[in-house]
């Protein structure tokens, strides 16, 4: 999937924590195949071919995509799986950004609405050229999966990590987890440390994927409606109790920028927020702030 997978956990014995490793990665495996943009005939590589025509998809996808177009009305566009129809033309790894001329061309492309789930489990492109990408909703979802997976084989204490998005399940022997929220600049900082046990952690950031352009830090995060890096802030952290849901949201607040994205996740029970806006200024959601603190 393109990053790290961590797991910590307790178990009764070595033989067991192997057994629970392995099934992890296998079940990882499984999903990267489904769902990367970049293995030919993985769905979204054949999504990606289809031009105008349906394709039948399997129930995982499926949910997924029809989760990802809740998440697109819910934001008014913030988070659009269909973002890759321009961010292909992004290499990183190349420091390669697409001409004027070409974002602008790609970025017409680029609109939830013309993605429609039909019956039998059916998607249809309304418009050739669109691409999609999971990558802002797919590593929430198989954090989700493997937590799942966790309970049956007994695990009760884990920490799970897929890049960005993360797990606290249980206690940390007779404590919480205690996560620290990475600075954005500083690479060995920490801007909070907060005691956590079953809840997911997602975190936005302009330092994940990167290259510097003439000043610029052309990013992975992009606006739909332009195509280009979003930069109202650094980095945004969403806790909550769904991987994918907090996966989702990190990206679209990221988007929406800090008093919209706060406003948001203040109207939605159960999740919080924590973002750095581009000057370095910390803003955390109510449920964060301590009541002396809000005054």
């Amino acid at each position: 999937m393109g990053t790290r997978f961590r797991l910590t956990l307790l178990a009764s014995n070595k033989s067991k924590a192997e057994q629970v490793f392995s099934a992890c990665k296998a079940h990882l495996d499984q999903r990267e195949k489904q769902w990367s943009p970049w293995i030919e005939g993985s769905e979204i590589w054949n999504i990606n071919q289809a031009g105008t025509t349906s394709i039948t998809l399997s129930p995982e996808t499926y949910s997924l995509i029809q989760r990802s177009l809740d998440v697109s009305v819910l934001t008014d566009g913030a988070f659009d799986i269909t973002f890759a129809s321009v961010g292909y033309l992004y290499r990183y790894k190349e420091n390669v950004r697409p001409s004027e001329e070409a974002r602008r061309a790609a970025v017409s492309k680029v609109n939830y609405r013309n993605l429609s789930l039909e019956s039998n489990r059916r998607l249809f492109l309304r418009d050739d050229g669109i691409r999609i990408d999971l990558g802002g909703i797919a590593k929430g979802e198989s954090i989700d999966q493997l937590k799942t997976l966790l309970a049956k084989w007994g695990v009760s204490s884990a920490y799970l990590s897929l890049g960005g998005d993360s797990y606290i399940l249980g206690k940390k022997g007779s404590y919480p987890w205690m996560l620290g929220v990475k600075h954005p600049r500083e690479q060995n900082q920490v801007i909070a440390r907060i005691p956590l046990e079953d809840v997911a952690v997602s975190t936005s950031g302009d330092y994940e994927r990167f290259f510097m352009d003439d000043g610029e830090r052309v990013h992975h995060i992009l606006s739909p409606t332009s195509g280009l890096p979003a930069d109202d802030v650094m980095s945004v952290t969403v806790i909550g109790s769904d991987a994918w849901k907090t996966d989702a949201l990190s990206t679209s607040v990221f988007v929406m920028g800090m008093e919209k994205g706060v406003r948001l996740i203040e109207s939605l029970d159960g999740y919080d927020v924590i973002v750095v806006d581009k000057s370095g200024r910390i803003f955390a959601s109510k449920g964060l702030v301590s009541p002396s603190d809000q005054k």
